[in-house]
């Protein structure tokens, strides 16, 4: 009797843990966060977007020196420190400076009282010409010589020529530095200059009144999409990487903390009507292929921000500068998957990122 009661009470204990289990295991589940995707909504012309690598840069940047040799006495900032325009960042030891600034001070003086008692007497005639004209060239040198030294001294403090930050320095206190020296590195990062590298194939098919989307996206942070404005581009390719300099400006973010020499992967897309475009086309890498042919993933919306995945069995015909041509399997407004499609599968539940 009492087995068998022991026997009952251990089954449904069990069956309790089995249940509890269960539970947990579905409550983990339904509160693992959903796969951010990236998509482009298909049109009824074409549009095609090109990733490439972007390294970021401040965008003002100046290496700092002093243009007189001494010895480092002060350092007002250190690195990563915020400084305004026209603080001082350094100073050298003044002395030898100072010497020379009091002896070109009394050489002047001198030079000067001669030549104003030469105008006198040049005037009575009791000096000749040559007298005069010498005295003259003399004061003028003592002057010359006194705004040298003038100019020497103020070159003994170092000052901020922007707002900015310090990011790099590379003498320390009471270091020897010379006029050829670089003291530190500046950096404003009021905004931020994105650079990419475009090869020739690419630009060649560039005109200048195309006005594409150009956004950036950071790792650690794949679901925002930061804004990039044109700023320059080289009309010279690069002799060893047959590529041009592209140059863009974004403002600076809030949400991340962005530094000068982080990697950023820039974001081109343009746009092109029925007229310029034959049918509808998808950036070429969305198109995936297996042993049940040419398919792509689409994302159906099911709430704000998020959708299901469907796998889409696709016909394609040409590929140009567009992109590749989808003949059959997609319609106008269908949401593709452009990244990350070798980690989803029929059916996942993923999360659209923010502007897609």
């Amino acid at each position: 009797m009492n087995i068998v009661t022991f026997s009952t009470v251990g089954l449904l204990t069990l069956a309790l843990m089995a249940c509890s289990s269960e539970e947990a295991a579905k409550v983990e589940i339904s509160e693992a966060p959903l796969k951010p995707v990236r998509t482009v909504i298909v049109s009824a012309g074409a549009t095609i977007t090109k990733s490439l690598t972007g390294v970021v840069d401040a965008a003002r940047s100046a290496e700092l020196g002093f243009r007189v040799n001494g010895e480092l006495i002060a350092i007002n900032k250190k690195e990563s420190e915020f400084v305004k325009k026209g603080e001082v960042l350094a100073k050298l030891d003044q002395a030898d400076f100072k010497i020379k600034l009091d002896a070109s001070q009394a050489e002047f003086d001198r030079a000067n009282a001669e030549f104003k008692r030469a105008k006198n007497l040049i005037k009575q005639g009791a000096i000749s010409a040559s007298d005069y004209e010498k005295l003259q060239a003399q004061l003028s040198n003592a002057k010359s010589q006194l705004n040298s030294a003038q100019k020497n001294m103020e070159y003994t403090v170092l000052k901020a020529p922007f707002d900015g930050v310090v990011a790099k320095q590379f003498f320390s206190k009471f270091e020897k530095i010379s006029s050829s020296s670089t003291f530190a590195v500046i950096q404003d990062l009021s905004a931020y200059e994105v650079k990419i590298n475009v090869p020739e194939s690419i630009m060649i098919k560039v005109k200048r009144e195309d006005a594409p989307k150009v956004y950036a996206v950071f790792d650690g942070n794949q679901d925002k999409q930061y804004s990039l404005t044109f700023k320059e581009t080289s009309t010279r390719a690069d002799e060893k990487t047959q590529t041009y300099s592209v140059k863009f400006v974004m403002a600076s973010p809030k949400d991340i903390n962005l530094l000068p020499g982080m990697s950023a992967t820039v974001y081109v897309e343009r746009s092109f009507d029925e007229e310029s475009a034959n049918g509808i086309y998808v950036p070429t890498h969305s198109v995936l292929e297996d042993s049940q042919g040419r398919f792509i993933y689409v994302v159906e919306p099911t709430s704000d921000n998020k959708g299901e995945i469907t796998r889409r069995s696709v016909v394609v015909g040409e590929l140009d500068e567009n992109g590749i041509q989808v003949l059959q399997g997609l319609d106008t407004g269908d949401r593709v998957v452009t990244a990350g499609m070798s980690k989803i599968s029929q059916g996942l539940l993923v999360r659209l990122m923010d502007g897609q």
